[in-house]
């Protein structure tokens, strides 16, 4: 079944109903959809206040995880997270507020999956593609030393991704001379991963190199029961998959990061990343369906046999020159390219009525590549600050979907339903100002980004031809109130955009498998989203208080439409839905219990309505409400031990035709620390195995019952191993030093 669904990580990535679904290393058959939109500006560093500014970022030390606040984001340090020390990037996130990634590694910011992923401020090839949910689950939490959390963005970033945009600061070497760290991790169910992180400073050159591997077997079940209104009968038509699947993941990943300094006021930046992920699966399905009263008319068996690869590669090149304190003008250069390469070979048995069925092998190739330049001017000005850019973003994606069917592997011939050639260009020119200003306890920054797109399609198979090109303006406000030294309110405003994936825009029938077809709508209109938000904060010691009212009105909004196309076979097609809006109150607090004892926690109060009468057959604006939360306890046994308790809670969430049911989850972890160079740490991940995706869809004419069971529970143990550091003394312990977060580094 999960084969057959090349749309769900596009609807994942866009918001539509199916968003929990986009597979991930746990299924055999990983995510086939095309990449993401083009990835938002790179973030802007958070720099020291102008000069007069009175409202200033809170930073709150202790706390698990640490946080610092600023005008436009939130920063946190995972030094404490023993699930980040352990885990994936995925079971970091789980942990920070505001932010959600369910069992498919689906990633949502207040139950918007509309979020734009940077590295270091920087697009990533392994976090815009279809492969996102994968990399999340596959890429270790450890190359990560914060998260810069910005759920109302700023007019200097790109307004691409309705719920904001999380930036992931990767680690940079400290100390003076050779420093770095090796680890080595095992976990139950046949995980393996070790890594080496190497940096170099001196004073006019820092280098940072890491180089990492990963093995992992996953599996899972799921079970899937659709009913289709039949025409003639006026009642539903039924059809279950039960389906399992197995798989081997694994592959290197590599980062390399240079910094030099040959003039104190100029600074030249460099930096390459590498990632392969290779997935061989096994995937078995059992289809039944039935007639208008229930009888089975038809059972298959469908077995396969996949290898799926994908090779991601980015560069980039800064150089950036310092006129005077916070008067600065630089220019960046980046590339990333990815290649994919899905093939599938089944082997099908029809059970009833008995008949032989031929093979068939699926090829999915695919190559994206993404160019960007920017220009970025910042300059005190009338006793505030100017921050003014340019860029320009080139994306170029090719797929070439291809199929075969014969009685043997070495009797295939060319099936030409499958076949389906598709290529898409897209050109962005943006230019952007924001200006920030401290009004005796008020600072306020206003900003306003305009944005000139073009994109063309291509369907080569079928000859069909399209283009859009517009132009629109994105404006940004943000407000902060200081009431004393340990208080503050703050507002923001913001408008952002979703552009559809390009697959959705493909104008040609896609025939996945025997049950489901698709097909693009090259007139989807982007997806357009007002935020605004209301936030109280305040600081006690070592304890942190915030509160966050949050309103979003979507117009436009990207859904799917389904319609059946005989029994058990669904279209599935794309359109703009005419409204919806979400509203919440966000409540986190963090702090210490006693000397030894030390919690964060965070509850998110939600509601939402969508109105898609215009498209679905439903009896007009649906609505719902929810909770959801996390804890996280800390327990400083001794100064050499800490251990963990972890819990998260997801409520139960509306989409267009129906909703996602609740979950919750139970993490544990203990850290030992051997001596200045070595540390210990043993997690272990859904403790009590409650880990799973659920979604319930029903219209008149449509309904759907999925279940998600991956074998999630994992205990992992990881030794770590610190070296050099000048003067003979280890690196810093991340584990046992715990500082305060800060921003992105310039």
């Amino acid at each position: 079944m999960a084969d057959a669904k090349i749309w769900l990580v596009g609807l994942a990535l866009i918001g539509a109903p199916v968003a929990a679904q986009a597979q991930s290393p746990a299924q055999t058959d990983p995510p086939k959809a095309p990449p993401a939109p083009p990835a938002a500006k790179p973030v802007a560093p958070a720099k020291a206040p102008p000069k007069g500014k009175t409202v200033e970022a809170i930073t709150v030390t202790g706390a698990a995880p640490d946080t610092q606040t600023s005008i436009d984001r939130r920063s946190y340090t995972l030094g404490k997270d023993l699930q980040a020390t352990t885990g994936s990037i995925a079971d970091a996130l789980r942990n920070l507020p505001s932010v959600d990634v369910d069992v498919q590694g689906n990633l949502s910011v207040r139950g918007d999956p509309n979020v734009t992923i940077l590295v270091d401020g920087k697009p990533s090839p392994q976090f815009d593609g279809k492969d996102r949910a994968d990399a999340l689950q596959q890429m270790p939490a450890d190359q990560i030393e914060r998260v810069e959390v910005i759920t109302n963005p700023s007019a200097a970033l790109n307004p691409e991704g309705s719920g904001g945009v999380i930036n992931l600061i990767t680690k940079r070497s400290r100390g003076s001379g050779v420093t770095g760290s090796a680890y080595a991790t095992a976990a139950s169910g046949g995980l393996k991963r070790a890594g080496l992180n190497v940096g170099y400073n001196s004073p006019k050159l820092a280098v940072t190199g890491s180089l990492g591997g990963n093995y992992q077997h996953n599996k899972q079940h799921n079970t899937q029961a659709i009913g289709a209104l039949d025409p003639l009968s006026g009642q539903f038509l039924k059809s279950e998959d039960d389906g399992s699947g197995r798989n081997l993941a694994r592959g290197p990943t590599a980062r390399l990061s240079v910094t030099y300094t040959p003039r104190d006021k100029d600074q030249i930046t460099g930096g390459a990343s590498y990632n392969t992920l290779l997935i061989q699966g096994h995937p078995f399905d059992h289809y039944v369906n039935d007639d208008v009263n229930g009888a089975p008319v038809s059972i298959l068996d469908r077995l396969g046999e996949r290898r799926f690869l994908e090779i991601d590669n980015s560069a980039s090149a800064g150089w950036k020159h310092t006129f005077a304190e916070g008067h600065d003008l630089s220019f960046d250069a980046i590339y990333n390219s990815s290649v994919y390469r899905d093939h599938r070979l089944y082997a099908s048995t029809s059970i009833l009525p008995v008949a032989a069925v031929p093979l068939q092998n699926v090829r999915q190739d695919e190559n994206d590549h993404h160019a960007e330049f920017r220009i970025a001017y910042d300059r005190p000005l009338a006793g505030g600050s100017l921050k003014a850019g340019y860029e320009l973003k080139h994306d170029e994606n090719d797929f070439n979907y291809s199929g075969a069917t014969g009685p043997t592997p070495s009797a295939l011939v060319p099936d030409p339903t499958l076949a389906n050639h598709y290529q898409f260009t897209q050109t962005i020119n943006a230019a952007y100002a924001t200006y920030e200003h401290a009004f005796g306890d008020l600072s306020v920054q206003a900003g306003l980004r305009l944005e000139e797109v073009r994109f063309e399609i291509d369907q080569l198979t079928s000859g069909e031809r399209d283009s859009q090109d517009y132009v629109k303006a994105y404006p940004t406000l943000h407000l902060g109130y200081k009431l004393d030294d340990e208080r503050k309110l703050s507002a923001s405003f913001s408008e952002r955009v979703q552009r559809p994936p390009s697959f959705f825009l493909n104008p040609l029938l896609y025939v996945i498998d025997a049950r489901n077809a698709q097909k693009g709508n090259p007139d989807l209109r982007p997806q357009d989203t007002q935020s605004y938000e209301l936030g109280y904060e305040q600081r006690h010691g070592q304890s942190s208080y915030q509160a966050t009212l949050y309103y979003r009105r979507y117009e436009d909004q990207i859904t799917q439409v389904e319609q059946s196309l005989g029994p058990g076979v669904v279209e599935y097609s794309f359109g703009n839905l005419g409204s919806s809006q979400a509203a919440g109150v966000e409540l986190t607090a963090s702090g210490k219990l006693t000397s030894k004892f030390s919690y964060n926690a965070s509850a998110n109060l939600y509601y939402s309505q969508i109105d898609a009468a215009n498209l679905l057959s439903s009896a007009g604006a649906e609505s719902g409400y929810g909770v959801s939360g996390r804890a996280n306890l800390n327990w400083q046994v001794r100064p050499d031990d800490m251990v963990q308790f972890n819990a998260t809670a997801n409520g139960k969430r509306l989409v267009a035709e129906g909703l996602l049911e609740p979950y919750y989850t139970v993490n544990l972890g203990w850290r030992h620390k051997v001596n200045d160079r070595v540390t210990a740490t043993l997690t272990v991940q859904d403790a009590l195995a409650t880990n799973r995706f659920r979604r319930r869809l029903d219209t008149p004419i449509f309904s759907e019952d999925l279940d998600i069971r991956p074998v999630f529970r994992s205990v992992f143990f990881r030794l770590d191993y610190r070296f050099g550091g000048g003067g003979g003394k280890p690196a810093r312990d991340p584990g046992f030093e715990y500082e305060s977060g800060g921003a992105a580094p310039g």
